[in-house]
């Protein structure tokens, strides 16, 4: 038997419950699909309980967007912070891995990046902006790439993310991970061999 919760426990429950409803729409959906009455219901609780852990369904759009901003600055923190002179080789596992972990954070990313009407489209758009300046200066920094002007590394930077991208959706979507990591690599092998020879 478990011990009840104390009343700030089930706060953070219930407020997690929410949160995981939203993600779950919002993943499925978009943004513009979080509705408190169908949240409240998948949450388990009524909907005027929903009011008490968020403002307006903006506002939990809001933290769903930040999460998803924050998971991919922590897999590009990963994918930096390792230094290597193949990330074809590298990259696509941790991306995987990322995917596994946590998939709906994935899809909530695809969706808020496709719904560019959407408040927090900028929020993810941001984010991904961010990782290509830090994949740009990453692999400015590879042995093969060293020579190589500072436009194309650009270039290779800007692709190597959406393939990154891409690769997330397709595991958070199910896909073989194996099956996809060799067909991102396979990709970024392209990109980085395009680059080089510029």
């Amino acid at each position: 038997m478990t011990a009840p919760r104390s009343r700030a426990e089930q706060k953070r429950h219930t407020r997690a419950l929410i949160v995981d409803a939203g993600r779950r729409a919002a993943a499925a959906r978009g943004f513009g699909g979080l509705a408190v009455r169908e949240l409240a219901r998948e949450a388990g609780i009524v909907p005027t309980a929903f009011y008490r852990h968020f403002g307006s369904v903006g506002e939990l759009a809001s933290e769903l967007a930040a999460g998803s901003a924050d998971a991919l600055g922590a897999l590009v923190d990963e994918l930096v912070a390792t230094p290597t002179d193949d990330p074809a080789t590298d990259w696509p596992r941790h991306a995987s891995a990322a995917a596994s972990g946590n998939p709906q954070t994935w899809s909530v990313l695809a969706r808020g990046l496709v719904d560019a009407g959407h408040p927090e489209h900028r929020v993810l758009a941001a984010a991904v902006d961010t990782a290509r300046r830090r994949i740009g200066i990453t692999l400015g920094r590879i042995e093969s790439l060293s020579g190589v002007d500072g436009e194309a590394v650009d270039v290779a930077a800007d692709l190597v993310v959406v393939v990154l991208l891409r690769h997330l959706m397709g595991v958070a979507d199910g896909h073989d991970a194996r099956t996809a990591e060799e067909e991102c690599a396979a990709r970024l092998r392209m990109i980085l061999a395009g680059a080089a020879a510029r």
